[in-house]
């Protein structure tokens, strides 16, 4: 396969950030996919008032306020960790939740941004099982259109997203095994220090002016 799946990964991710970006403090809905559309046309306006393409503060704010309400981050980050969610203080899993939600947001914003201007997503399916929800959808990513899963769930009568499953592949799987690999080489104080380091770049990138240098990852 030509094409580099870390670079189509993060690719798909933005796009499909896009729609789920946007969360309506609006009416539970019975099918998911009028869910997603809401969100698809609330972001969408919220981006037209942009006068141009990079996002004043406030709008940043905005945006990630939807993000906050759409994604079930806990549950993100519950599954992030697997087995060794349990094994934390109610503390260290908080700590945990935010600076992985935060790192998120912050390394997919402008990319999903772009990409809402530019890209479309169109849903196939939706299959609804009591408070849980699977939606098939169609990405168009360069000159290929790559599927993705939705995986939601219900909490407080609300669908929330809580995993993408991209060609097949689960971004929550590769997460957990990813900082599973890293936790017994390393521990979890190790992770989390890192993950705190990575969150402080990103936003300091953010507050950086634009002629400043490119910052590493």
């Amino acid at each position: 396969m030509k094409t580099d799946f870390g670079e189509l990964s993060r690719a798909v991710w933005c796009a499909a950030w896009v729609v789920l970006c946007v969360a309506a403090v609006a009416s539970a809905t019975d099918d998911p996919i009028a869910f997603l559309k809401s969100h698809d046309a609330e972001v969408q306006a919220v981006l037209a008032e942009a006068l141009a393409d990079s996002l004043p503060p406030a709008m940043r704010e905005e945006i990630k306020k939807h993000i906050n309400a759409a994604f079930d981050f806990r549950e993100l980050s519950r599954l992030a960790l697997g087995d060794y969610w349990e094994e934390r203080s109610p503390d260290e899993r908080d700590h945990f939740a935010e600076t992985f939600s935060s790192i998120i947001r912050e390394q997919n914003f402008d990319s999903f941004s772009r990409y809402y201007r530019e890209g479309e997503i169109r849903y196939e399916s939706a299959e609804v099982q009591e408070d849980a929800a699977v939606v098939q959808a169609l990405v168009p990513v360069r000159d290929e259109e790559i599927e993705i899963e939705y995986k939601l769930h219900r909490v407080e009568g609300v669908w929330r997203i809580y995993d993408l499953v991209i060609d097949g592949i689960s971004t929550a799987e590769g997460n957990r095994r990813r900082y599973a690999r890293y936790i017994e080489k390393n521990g979890y104080e190790k992770l989390i220090v890192q993950l705190d380091k990575q969150l402080a770049r990103l936003r300091e990138a953010i507050l950086s002016p634009p002629s400043g240098g490119a910052t590493e990852d």
